[in-house]
């Protein structure tokens, strides 16, 4: 990463925070605006933090949804068009410019959080507690950017501290490090965070202050020990294969269920709307809004096509960017209420679908809106991160990678299930059956929320290439069962496993030439 690329991140940073987050501080003198002279206490430090939550606000977009999405079990991308088909059908380099944002918008969030928690380290303060919770919420987010960058790029460059000397390039130009660091530092960090965050608004607890209502978005304690589970049991995954981290996962995963300070939500269909933003099941999630600061691309590109013109009028018309994959749309039980996610067809102005049973017109329908966004790219949509019924898969896969599958998992996933209206899963079902069952319910109860891709990863080479790379598609109206395997799928390599790293950064990080993924 070169020095320029620092600077700029470090102008922009510190520009676009102060003058988006206080209307009062549009009138700060630009000559003002550097570091030494903004952390002078913590009301102005957690204004720098605020901006790191813009900034992952950022990393969260379209970028985002297509990079963890596309080219998966669960979604495709159906248009016959090579330029919004790159990574639905493996056609990305490296010059792409989502494999180059997703890369960048990560680096803005950690260099921000680094600069927070050097400065506000340093702050004398009677409030300790204030002070530590800015710095664990700093923490939680530089996790979160290095958890997305590991899973999709693998090694990469670590930067723990606040770069101040842009000239010394050992400083600025770091070489990849190893993924086995890059987690260490990602638990030290959510470790850090779970000691130090408050609760969600709605737990009282004697023993930590909880966040006000208004609030909501913040790093919590649940959202740092849920992002724990999920990195434990990643870790435990292919490739990494550290194995005691799925005792570690299931630990921690058991832990925030016995809890109970989260739920299922009787809705599944509430919780990717604009009103389940408050749910209890969500543990955390990116907030946008239209009339604040930014808005988000959520639901607008996954939401399917209008019927004709009068389709135009539904809430809940998109882009049909985001389709589910033939097998995926057809792995749900009769009944499953959350088989409405795949819609068959294309929406009409009242909402409602217009039927076509063929996989080549399906598409996400999870993103439901009650009033017309103001456009299908600019949503009031949150991007979802981490809700509890993900936790209680965690327990379930860790305990049946651990051999300890009881009573208490069947229960635990039976809450998922009873809200989708179908069977427990212990009617018809066996442990021989759990491994992949599991899969397949990520994928029910998770579709389209960009969990798909780090799935199939984890799941191993082998996986990855039957399901991905023999991914199949219908084109028979009449016999939708006849099906044939997709034309691209002579694309799929090994090496897909992962992202290329952006050639942007290869060319002018001295210490990265010659260490691209390979493949690419």
């Amino acid at each position: 990463m070169n020095k320029n690329f620092f600077l700029l991140i470090a102008m922009t940073f510190l520009v676009t925070t102060l003058t988006s987050c206080h209307d009062e501080l549009d009138r700060v003198p630009l000559s003002n605006l550097a570091p030494e002279n903004f952390f002078n206490d913590l009301v102005e430090s957690e204004i720098v933090l605020n901006g790191i939550y813009d900034k992952m606000a950022n990393h969260y977009q379209q970028n985002f949804i297509y990079m963890s999405d596309h080219g998966s079990h669960v979604a495709t991308m159906l248009f016959n068009n090579p330029l919004l088909n790159l990574y639905a059908w493996y056609t990305f380099d490296n010059t792409d410019r989502f494999v180059r944002d997703t890369w960048g918008t990560a680096y803005q969030v950690i260099y921000g959080s680094n600069l927070v928690i050097n400065r506000v380290g340093q702050l004398e303060t009677d409030d300790d507690m204030l002070k530590n919770r800015i710095i664990a919420e700093a923490k939680f987010l530089r996790a979160l950017a290095y958890f997305n960058l590991v899973r999709f790029y693998g090694d990469v460059p670590l930067h723990l501290e606040e770069l101040n000397d842009f000239e010394n390039t050992d400083s600025v130009n770091r070489p990849r490090t190893s993924a086995t660091i890059i987690y260490d530092a990602i638990i030290d960090d959510l470790i850090f965070a779970e000691e130090h965050l408050y609760f969600a608004s709605w737990i009282s607890d004697d023993s930590k202050p909880s966040y006000q209502i208004d609030d909501l978005g913040r790093a919590t304690i649940g959202a740092a020990k849920g992002l724990l589970a999920k990195v434990y049991l990643t870790r435990a995954s292919f490739p990494e294969r550290n194995l005691d981290s799925y005792q570690l996962a299931f630990d921690k995963a058991k832990e925030i269920i016995d809890d109970a300070r989260y739920i299922i939500d009787p809705d599944y269909y509430n919780l990717n709307s604009l009103e389940g933003k408050t749910s209890h099941e969500w543990m955390f999630q990116i907030q946008y809004s239209v009339t604040g600061q930014q808005a988000s691309n959520w639901g607008g590109i996954h939401n399917p096509l209008n019927q004709g013109a009068a389709g135009r009028n539904a809430n809940d018309w998109g882009y049909g960017r985001v389709s589910p994959t033939f097998k995926f749309a057809n792995s749900f039980e009769d009944g499953d209420l959350r088989s409405d996610t795949c819609a068959k067809g294309r929406i009409n102005a009242d909402g409602s679908i217009t039927y076509i049973p063929r996989s080549t017109a399906w598409y996400s329908h999870k993103y439901r809106f009650s009033s017309r966004p103001l456009s299908r790219f600019n949503t009031d949509m949150n991007a979802p991160v981490l809700r509890f019924a993900d936790i209680i898969l965690i327990y379930a896969e860790a305990a049946d990678e651990l051999n300890i599958v009881n009573q208490d998992v069947y229960n635990q996933l039976d809450r998922i299930l009873n809200r989708a209206g179908v069977t427990t899963f212990q009617n018809g079902r066996t442990e021989d059956d759990l491994k992949e069952f599991i899969f397949w319910e990520r994928a029910r109860e998770l579709c389209f929320e960009g969990h798909s891709k780090f799935d199939i990863v984890r799941a191993g080479l082998d996986k990855f290439m039957f399901e991905v790379k023999g991914q199949e598609q219908t084109n028979n109206e009449n016999n939708p069962s006849a099906t044939s395997v997709v034309s691209w799928s002579d694309n799929v390599q090994a090496y897909h496993l992962l992202f290329p790293i952006p050639a942007a950064e290869m060319e002018s990080n001295s210490s990265m030439a010659g260490n691209q993924n390979p493949g690419y």
